[in-house]
C-alpha cells in the first residue's frame, strides 16, 4: 500500500461527503483545502474542518452587527437599540452611537422562533456515520470502524440571568461537533481520523465550489470552501486570539498564514480585513462611576455594571514579530514571522 493510511481514510471520507446531498450545505477548511491554493507547498493535512452553510439559526456578529429584529422599523427609526444585534442593554435608548455600522436585513428577512422551533432545527452529525457505515473500506483497504466513533459536541455560550425586567441573555457563539474516527490499515496500523463541524458559525465571505486535490494522483473532488481571502483572515484572527488568550500561536497555523499572505495580489476586503486585525478584548470594561444628580443627570451615567469591551485591534507587523510560536517550522519561526509581517501591510484593501 504505497499511500499513508491516515491520508488515505482522509481522502476516503472527504470524497463520501463530497458526493453526498450535505456536500451542498457544508464547506471545507483549512489544511485539506489548502494545497487548492498553494499547491505542494502545503503542510500534510491531519483532519477535516467542516462549516455548516446557512445554518438555520444565526448568533449576533460583533464586527458586523445586524438588526436581529422582527421589522426593519426599529433599524430606520431606532437604530441605537439594533446596532448590539438585540441584545439588552439597559439605557440603550440613551446611548446615540452605532459604531459606523449601517443595519440590514437578509434578503428572506428575519423572525422570532420559539423553544420548540430551536430545537426542531439542530442539527446533527448522524449523516457522518450513516455515509460511513455505507461505505467503510477506502481503496488502499483501510477500514473505518462506525460502531467505534468517538463524539464530543462543544457550545461556547453566556449565561443566562433573569433580573427582574431586565434579562441578559449572552448569544451562542458558535456550536461544534468533533468525530475521531478509528481506521485500521491492512498492515495492522491503527490510528484515528479527527472531523469537525461547526454548526452555525459566521462565514462573513461567499464560499467558493472548489477542486481540491486528493493525495497519489486520486481525482480531486469539487466542495465548497472558503477563499484565500476569508482562509488567510480565518488564520490570522486565530493567531492573535491564541497570542491574546495564551500567550503563543500553532506553528501550523502560522505556516499556512505565510503561504497564503505571500500570494499574488491578494487583498482582504474590508470586513475580513476587520476580522483578521481585531479580536475581542480579553475583559469587561468596567462602567463610568455614579455623578452627583443634577440638571444635566442622566439615567445612563449610573451605568450597568461591566460591559463587554470593546473589539481592538492588535495585528501589527511589530507586534507579528514578537509572537511566541509553538512548534516546528523550517529555519525557526523568526523569519515566518518576518514574512508574515512583512505582507500585512499588502493585505489592506
Amino acid at each position: 500500500m504505497g499511500m499513508d493510511p491516515h491520508r488515505s481514510a482522509l481522502d476516503h471520507v472527504l470524497r463520501l461527503i463530497a458526493e453526498s446531498p450535505w456536500a451542498d450545505s457544508l464547506m471545507l477548511r483549512g489544511s485539506m483545502a489548502m494545497p487548492a491554493w498553494v499547491g505542494d507547498r502545503a503542510r500534510p493535512p491531519g483532519d477535516l474542518d467542516l462549516v455548516m452553510l446557512h445554518p438555520p439559526l444565526a448568533a449576533p456578529d460583533d464586527l458586523a452587527p445586524w438588526p436581529f429584529v422582527e421589522r426593519i422599523d426599529p433599524a430606520q427609526h431606532w437604530p441605537e437599540a439594533v446596532h448590539g444585534g438585540a441584545r439588552n442593554e439597559i439605557w440603550t435608548f440613551e446611548e446615540f452611537e452605532t459604531g459606523g455600522q449601517c443595519p440590514r436585513l437578509p434578503p428572506e428577512g428575519l423572525h422570532w422562533m420559539t423553544v420548540a422551533d430551536l430545537n426542531a432545527t439542530s442539527p446533527s452529525h448522524e449523516f457522518v456515520l450513516d455515509l460511513i457505515r455505507a461505505d467503510p473500506w477506502t481503496p488502499e483497504g483501510v477500514v473505518l470502524h462506525v460502531a467505534e466513533i468517538d463524539d464530543e459536541e462543544e457550545t461556547d455560550y453566556t449565561d443566562y440571568s433573569d433580573d427582574d425586567e431586565y434579562a441578559d441573555m449572552g448569544p451562542i457563539r458558535g456550536r461544534r461537533t468533533r468525530l475521531r474516527i478509528p481506521w485500521s490499515a491492512p498492515d495492522f496500523e491503527i490510528g484515528k481520523v479527527q472531523l469537525d463541524v461547526a454548526w452555525d458559525e459566521p462565514v462573513p465571505a461567499r464560499p467558493r465550489l472548489t477542486v481540491v486535490p486528493r493525495a497519489e494522483g486520486r481525482a480531486p473532488v469539487a466542495v465548497f470552501t472558503p477563499g484565500p481571502e476569508l482562509s488567510l483572515a480565518w488564520k490570522l484572527h486565530w493567531l492573535t486570539a491564541d497570542q491574546v488568550d495564551q500567550g503563543v500561536s500553532a506553528a501550523k497555523d502560522l505556516y499556512d498564514a505565510v503561504l497564503l499572505a505571500e500570494l499574488p495580489a491578494l487583498r482582504l476586503p474590508p470586513r475580513l480585513h476587520r476580522l483578521a486585525t481585531t479580536v475581542p478584548a480579553a475583559g469587561p470594561v468596567p462602567a463610568p462611576p455614579p455623578v452627583p444628580s443634577g440638571p444635566a443627570f442622566r439615567p445612563a451615567d449610573l451605568g450597568s455594571g461591566p460591559t463587554p469591551a470593546p473589539p481592538r485591534a492588535v495585528l501589527t507587523p511589530a507586534a507579528v514579530r514578537a509572537w511566541k510560536i509553538d512548534g516546528s517550522l523550517p529555519g525557526g519561526p523568526a523569519p515566518w514571522l518576518d514574512r508574515l509581517a512583512t505582507a500585512l501591510p499588502h493585505l489592506s484593501p
